[in-house]
């Protein structure tokens, strides 16, 4: 286990890194540890406490993908359906793109979110844009694979755009409705909404800070931003979900205890591909299930995800039977490398122990 000290010194170790304010949580057979650090609100001076909402960024991506393959399980959708038969014409290639494919980022989409990305930081214009989710697929519509499908894998934000619109055409429902009633609800997720349009936190939340970020989207020197408001439509499927470290622990300790999908699902979920090295900006996972990442550590594998949004940088990693989870949130993206590196740091070797029981 991780004991409560343990878990306040890493929290204190990623705000002494950089971060604005940090929380964390630990659960396993003895009960949750919550812990935080630094502020909420800069200029308030607000604390940060560990039940805040904040944005989840990827951490929608287990969620979305769980809905899919529930809907596989009751036979209103296939893994190997093709893009075409539920959107027909959304991109020249898509009758050759299966579902499973989008599902663990092996399909060769390319990825729109760069320039999307890059502009939020240049003006408040830019962030309150609303944003329908087939013009976000049109961004790269023109633009050729990466590679053939199934050949590599490559991160694809656009790949859960089109399977959100999979779910929206497969099920009959907005997709806020179909995770509400099949995930939110279920695992009495009450702190955690989709939204697909306010620009606004829900209280209580925590505010989201940045390093400035130039147009070619790298990171540059500099004050702090205030990013928190922002209209979360351009990452939808991929990103919108607002949550707490509470019930996203809640998800996956229900995923992977057996309570969201069949025996047979789930394994297919857990069935990951290697992720290159230095493919992704922060190296928290060594390869990509459906929807859900894996993790080596000294004491065996974790699984899990991360997310990355303007503003909010979270992660929660879990022992595979979902007895175990280690949960954490910074208030910044683009923080300091040294927040970077406590949180890998966190992953691979505290949550080695939470896997150890240790």
């Amino acid at each position: 286990m991780i004991e409560h000290r343990q878990l306040q010194r890493l929290v204190d170790r990623l705000v002494a890194a950089g971060a604005p304010g940090a929380a964390g949580s630990a659960t396993d057979e003895t009960g949750t540890r919550q812990v935080a650090s630094g502020l909420a609100d800069l200029g308030s001076g607000r604390p940060m406490r560990a039940d805040l909402r904040f944005r989840a960024g990827s951490l929608t991506k287990p969620l979305v993908a769980t809905v899919v393959l529930q809907l596989v399980a009751e036979g209103r959708l296939s893994l190997e359906d093709t893009v075409e038969r539920w959107l027909p014409g959304i991109l020249p290639y898509s009758d050759q793109l299966a579902v499973g494919r989008l599902l663990n980022h092996t399909s060769g989409v390319p990825d729109y979110i760069g320039p999307v990305y890059a502009a939020l930081y240049q003006s408040a214009e830019a962030r309150l844009r609303s944003w329908a989710p087939r013009d976000l697929v049109a961004l790269v519509a023109d633009q050729p694979p990466r590679s053939a499908p199934g050949a590599a894998w490559s991160y694809s934000n656009t790949g859960y755009i089109l399977l959100g619109l999979i779910v929206e055409a497969a099920s009959g429902s907005p997709l806020g409705h179909e995770l509400d009633r099949r995930i939110l609800e279920p695992v009495g997720m009450g702190g955690t909404v989709f939204p697909e349009r306010s620009a606004d936190l829900p209280s209580p939340s925590s505010r989201g800070y940045s390093l400035p970020v130039g147009p070619d989207g790298a990171a540059r020197d500099g004050p702090l931003l205030d990013l928190t408001a922002q209209d979360p439509s351009w990452a939808w499927a991929a990103g919108a979900l607002v949550s707490t470290l509470e019930d996203l622990v809640a998800f996956f300790r229900a995923l992977l205890g057996g309570r969201l999908l069949p025996a047979r699902l789930l394994a297919e979920m857990l069935a990951t591909v290697p992720v290159p090295p230095a493919s992704i900006p922060l190296p928290l996972y060594d390869r990509y299930g459906m929807g859900l990442v894996e993790l080596d550590t000294p004491a065996g594998r974790l699984v899990g995800h991360q997310g990355g949004i303007p503003g909010f940088l979270s992660v929660v990693l879990s022992t595979p039977d979902g007895r175990r989870q280690l949960a954490l949130m910074v208030n910044a993206l683009n923080a300091p490398d040294p927040v970077y590196e406590a949180l890998i740091d966190a992953g691979r070797a505290v949550g080695g122990r939470l896997l150890a029981g240790r």
